[in-house]
């Protein structure tokens, strides 16, 4: 382990020729058990490897109030969580989908003794897991996401209000204020649901908005079927669940549509606002916007309107292909109305109506007739 009563070396990440070279400065410190000073998107962080001791416990020591301060794993990616938690709610699984990498800390309780957590040494395990509740983060900076890829054991890290005083750091990287002025926000999970410990980057509202069933629906344009799917589904879960469309995000619905080939904020179909007011539901402030991979990759669940749109979705990404499907559960195509008169209008949204009932039995939300 290196020295920690050396004098700390500082790097200006700016005034280096290559980057690189301090990267792979940082992952040899930490391979020898070296306490390293990085900036994060939120806030700057000590580091260590947790495969060191000394290191871990210099950390502790070196955060001050260490029952305060919470200590998190980095992992590389969303594939990394199953190695540290399983079996994974559905909650959590949504979150980290959907958030990472980004400023978001996920704590998981009775996470102790499962996966690559036990295999960790036995004097580092209450260090970063007291209570044995485990934090894990997946951070966006790059500067951290390369040193995490170089790096071959698990690292530590807790948050640094300051690097001035840096007495048992050994390297501190200066990568320039953080870019988002806010601490990671830190969610609590536990039997299913979660809860905010600290609110601070992503805030409450998004959160909540991502840890729902996120049903998309994708057609060509976003101006006629989609966005009628959308709002058809709104009404027809809000009957289900005795609700008002309002509460549905409070429900755990968030209900979406967009478009393959779409220009974004164009209305909906004239027709298609028609259509949805007589059926209870609401086009006017609707606003057409392009299908992009990142948006389905959200999703829960994505409807396509044709076998095109399906084809182009999972041709795009085939991770989705568990996830999409076509609205029809026949297997036809809803054919476009676009240009058509209003009694066509009708036939479409009676018909994308029965297609969503069947979809909606097909994915367990009750009736309540």
């Amino acid at each position: 382990m290196t020295d920690h009563a050396t004098t700390t070396q500082r790097i200006n990440l700016a005034e280096c020729d290559d980057p690189r070279d301090v990267e792979h400065q940082a992952v040899a410190l930490l391979a020898r058990g070296g306490i390293v000073g990085l900036g994060f998107e939120t806030e700057y962080h000590l580091v260590s490897s947790a495969l060191a001791p000394d290191a871990v416990a210099a950390l502790r020591r070196l955060a001050g109030a260490a029952d305060e301060v919470r200590a998190s794993i980095l992992l590389k990616g969303l594939d990394e969580l199953a190695d540290w938690v399983a079996p994974l709610s559905e909650p959590a699984a949504r979150l980290a989908r959907r958030l990472w990498p980004g400023p978001v800390i996920l704590v998981f309780p009775n996470a102790a003794g499962q996966g690559v957590f036990d295999r960790l040494p036995e004097e580092v395990k209450p260090l970063i897991a007291p209570n044995d509740e485990l934090a894990l983060g997946c951070p966006a900076a790059p500067m951290i996401q390369r040193v995490l890829r170089l790096c071959p054991a698990p690292l530590v890290a807790i948050p640094a209000p300051t690097l001035e005083a840096t007495a048992g750091v050994d390297l501190v990287i200066e990568s320039g204020p953080t870019s988002l002025g806010e601490p990671a926000t830190v969610v609590r999970l536990g039997d299913g649901a979660w809860t905010i410990e600290r609110e601070g980057a992503v805030d409450a509202a998004t959160i909540k908005h991502m840890s729902g069933t996120i049903i998309l629906f994708i057609c060509t344009g976003n101006t006629c079927r989609s966005p009628m799917a959308e709002a058809l589904c709104k009404v027809l879960l809000a009957r289900r669940l005795k609700c008002s469309i309002d509460e549905l995000e409070d429900r755990g619905y968030v209900v979406q549509s967009a478009g393959v080939a779409a220009h974004p904020g164009a209305p909906a179909a004239v027709h298609a606002v028609e259509v949805l007011r007589e059926r209870g539901g609401s086009l006017e402030s609707h606003r057409s916007r392009p299908a992009d991979i990142e948006m389905a990759r959200r999703a829960d669940l994505l409807f396509a309107m044709t076998n095109d749109h399906l084809e182009a979705l999972v041709d795009a990404a085939p991770e989705l292909h568990p996830r999409a499907h076509l609205l029809d559960p026949d297997g036809g195509d809803v054919l476009d109305p676009i240009g058509a008169d209003l009694p066509v209008y009708h036939q479409t949204a009676e018909l994308i109506e029965h297609m969503l009932d069947r979809r909606l039995d097909q994915i367990g939300v009750p009736k309540n007739d």
